[in-house]
């Protein structure tokens, strides 16, 4: 796991960030309309602000002042917002970071992102979006510098064998655990609309796995899986993500990144399992006509297949922005009608069977 470096104030719990606490922001950018744009959103909301024209001058601040969190522009003179943010991660790994383009190129999306980056904004900037990103980026840092915490404290444990290796184990997936529920709700908060979606897939997966005889260890990272599947989205415009009518074709794939983008996120985290590989084939189908690639049958993990029949059911079955909830009645019609074809057909009974026998309840 990429470990964040901890302050020497930072050696004890009371002392680690408040979850809820205003962080002190730098905003670069070399147009000056966009910095005073940002603090006129920002300042009034309680955020201590200072602002840069350039790289350069970001980086003689961050070297003389604690900044929480940095919003970049990317294309700027000289040094780049990508230059900036490498420099960042490698130099200065507890500050968080969003990135900023007027350019809606999804691929640079899903660099920063891989890169490190919290989330990614658009030009030109909706207030509320920008409030939700920086909220949710400086909860991810202190979560992450906490859990970071928790995971070497538990490592310097096992070490001194002061502890039973079990129970520091146990600990230590609980640590795992709650990363994974910060990510979940990273996402959760910018598309409103499917709060609890992902919380609903990695139990309708569980008890799938459950009801297959999936052994207790290959259930839990399976809901882990499950919790975090759509992460990627996390790259998406929440503009995009909230839209009540029909997608565009271009949005659309936008969107179909999602599991691409998931997959950069999470494949430098050391699972027990490939919970990175599952999360990049949720959308995969066993007849090749899903996507990102376009794996058929048994190249595609068993988890993957449960996921994706528990995505699904719970879409169809809860309100979407675009439509009314359909019902768990028209969401297992339309699991069974694909049973075969799009998915595995083991799956889809043991799904309708746990429904049908009134074994799992939906919670809505």
């Amino acid at each position: 796991m990429n470990k964040i470096k901890l302050d020497e104030k930072q050696t004890t719990y009371n002392k680690l960030p408040n979850l809820f606490s205003k962080g002190k922001l730098l905003i670069v950018d070399d147009d000056d309309q966009i910095r005073k744009l940002l603090l006129r959103i920002l300042e009034p909301e309680g955020y201590p602000c200072l602002s840069a024209a350039n790289a350069f001058e970001a980086s003689e601040i961050i070297r003389n002042e604690r900044i929480d969190l940095i919003i970049s522009d990317i294309m700027m003179p000289g040094k780049s917002g990508i230059q900036l943010l490498k420099e960042i991660r490698n130099e200065h790994p507890n500050i968080a970071t969003l990135m900023v383009s007027g350019q809606g190129n999804q691929n640079i999306a899903n660099k920063v992102i891989s890169m490190g980056a919290y989330d990614y904004l658009y030009k030109p900037f909706q207030k509320k979006q920008v409030l939700v990103s920086v909220s949710n980026a400086l909860r991810r840092k202190a979560l992450d510098i906490q859990n970071t915490f928790q995971i070497e404290h538990l490592e310097k444990i096992i070490k001194s064998q002061t502890i039973d290796v079990s129970v520091a184990n146990h600990k230590l997936n609980k640590a795992i655990a709650s990363i994974v529920n910060a990510m979940s709700l990273a996402i959760e908060s910018r598309d409103p609309y499917t709060a609890g979606h992902q919380n609903r897939v990695a139990s309708i997966a569980g008890a799938i796995a459950e009801k297959m005889r999936f052994s207790k260890e290959r259930i839990y990272y399976l809901r882990m899986a499950g919790i975090v599947h759509d992460i990627g989205k996390i790259s998406v415009p929440a503009e995009i993500l909230n839209k009540p009518g029909k997608l565009t074709d271009a949005e659309f794939n936008i969107i179909k990144d999602h599991p691409t983008t998931g997959y950069n996120i999470l494949k430098g985290i050391d699972f027990h399992s490939p919970l990175a590989e599952i999360v990049y084939q949720h959308h995969e189908r066993i007849d090749g006509s899903g996507y990102p690639r376009r794996l058929k049958g048994n190249e595609i993990h068993v988890e993957a297949k449960i996921i994706a029949v528990a995505d699904v059911v719970e879409a169809m079955a809860s309100h979407r922005p675009y439509r009314p909830a359909l019902g768990i009645d028209i969401a297992l019609d339309e699991i069974v009608k694909n049973r075969g074809r799009g998915f595995d057909p083991e799956i889809v009974d043991a799904c309708c069977s746990l429904f049908k026998n009134n074994e799992f309840r939906l919670k809505l």
